[in-house]
């Protein structure tokens, strides 16, 4: 078993767990959540090689290139977002998080807006807890939609921010409009090995049928790929960090 496979080694039974609760919080500690998957995924640049160099375009664009986007390379985001789950290991807390109005309402909000998806495809939900990858990952999605499929349900406190969802027609204008929601998707479908992700965000001030704006997000391959290599160079970098940490505790002592 590579290093890769090790770490979709998830207990199932933690399928099962609340979101929200104290054992949800514990087990998320120190691992990297699809929520916050964008982080891992902001490009990361190397060092381009000699014969990169020298096959780059000899004048305009691109001329004086030194550096090239790298899968396996980690941004100074990517960085940042290690150093909060390596603090989240060392101190046993999670990281605190915004409680504003705007959270509080969409979670509020999201059994409503499940119902409501019900009830305009005729599709049933049941409710899923924390989906481990290993022992670093994982992901929370909202619903399992029936035994294929997921649910991740967005509730914008913003009235005007549903006009920008209404325009969106498919899961590649989600990636450009909002990479973060479509991170999360992915990885959620990355980390559940379900077939296909039901995006929605729900507004119930909007009448019919703008309240709803519905977008089907299927895998894909290349982002499949990429989640592993940023997952993988990740726990690399917070396993080095954590043993760095304590070999210089120890030259102290």
């Amino acid at each position: 078993m590579d290093f890769f496979e090790s770490l979709n080694s998830g207990d199932a039974s933690q399928y099962l767990i609340t979101q929200g609760s104290d054992e949800w919080d514990e087990i998320r500690r120190g691992r990297f959540t699809s929520s916050e998957m964008h982080n891992l995924m902001s490009p990361g640049y190397r060092l381009m090689t000699s014969d990169e160099l020298k096959n780059r375009p000899k004048k305009g664009e691109g001329s004086a290139t030194k550096y090239i986007e790298a899968p396996d390379v980690l941004s100074d985001a990517a960085k940042t977002y290690i150093k909060v789950k390596v603090a989240e290991v060392l101190t046993g807390r999670s990281k605190e998080n915004s409680y504003a109005y705007p959270l509080v309402y969409g979670k509020e909000t999201e059994p409503e807006a499940v119902e409501y998806f019900e009830k305009v495809t005729g599709l049933e939900c049941s409710e899923v807890g924390f989906v481990p990858f290993g022992d670093h990952a994982g992901g929370s999605p909202d619903r399992y939609v029936g035994e294929k499929e997921l649910l991740e349900v967005k509730c914008p406190w913003a009235i005007e921010k549903q006009i920008d969802y209404l325009e969106l027609t498919d899961q590649w204008d989600l990636k450009r409009y909002n990479s973060e929601y479509y991170w999360q998707c992915m990885s959620n479908l990355f980390f559940t090995a379900k077939e296909l992700c039901h995006f929605i965000t729900y507004d119930p001030r909007y009448p019919e049928p703008y309240r709803m704006t519905h977008i089907k997000i299927k895998p894909e391959a290349a982002a499949f790929d990429m989640i592993a290599k940023k997952i993988t160079a990740a726990v690399k970098e917070k396993l080095e960090k954590l043993k760095y940490i304590e070999e210089c505790l120890q030259t102290k002592r």
